[in-house]
């Protein structure tokens, strides 16, 4: 397989679930809790705090994974 196709799939996987993970997020959290979307809109910050929190977290954990697997890919195409 083509190594720039890798590239620009991983490229491409990388924006769209960034762009896809929080309201998948809000959704599982709704779901996991049983709260309605409603009050999940006007409930509590904790809860808003905690899935702004998990986000990130996932964002952070994508971005260094994001490096290794495009380090490794760089290191293959050298072999």
């Amino acid at each position: 397989m083509n190594d720039s196709f890798i590239i620009k799939l991983l490229t491409i996987t990388w924006r769209w679930s960034v762009f896809l993970m929080f309201p998948v997020l809000i959704f599982g959290y709704v779901e996991l809790t049983g709260l309605s979307l409603s009050e999940f809109d006007t409930g509590v910050n904790h809860h808003k705090w905690l899935l702004v929190s998990l986000y990130f977290l996932y964002v952070l954990l994508w971005w260094r994974l994001n490096l290794r697997v495009m380090d490794l890919i760089v290191r293959r195409r050298w072999r």
